[in-house]
């Protein structure tokens, strides 16, 4: 499990920096996305069963989804941005980037003992593919 988050933490902030698309989002659109990501955390500590696990993941994974897509969409402005913009872009990058890593290394945690389940290792086999597209 460490394995995986550690990979999917390496490929969340490649598409951060290397994605291309063309529309005009910013970090800041991140910041919604963050504070589903921090919900999830906090549900995460109430999962019971293995049905808890497979819908937090379920969850997790259309928000990550989001998460890249924003994420190919400011590529685009940040290429073309001036360097003040591309700094300040940079450090609100960085800290949302932050929050989430947090936050999944919390849920990863709070997932483990339903890991095996084969609802649930479908779900975290569709996270790794999620954050490897595109």
């Amino acid at each position: 499990m460490k394995t995986r988050l550690t990979i999917m933490t390496g490929i969340l902030l490649s598409l951060f920096l290397f994605s291309g698309c063309q529309s005009e989002s910013t970090p800041e659109d991140l910041q919604e996305d963050v504070k589903e990501i921090k919900r999830l955390e906090k549900q995460s500590e109430n999962i019971e069963n293995k049905e808890d696990a497979f819908e937090l993941m379920r969850s997790l994974n259309q928000s990550m989804k989001s998460i890249r897509d924003k994420i190919l969409e400011m590529d685009i402005k940040y290429r073309t941005a001036s360097e003040s913009e591309k700094k300040e872009m940079e450090r609100k990058f960085e800290q949302s980037n932050a929050e989430i890593d947090e936050s999944l290394k919390v849920i990863s945690e709070n997932i483990e003992p339903y890991k095996e389940d084969e609802k649930v290792s479908k779900m975290l086999d569709i996270l790794n593919e999620i954050m490897i597209s595109k």
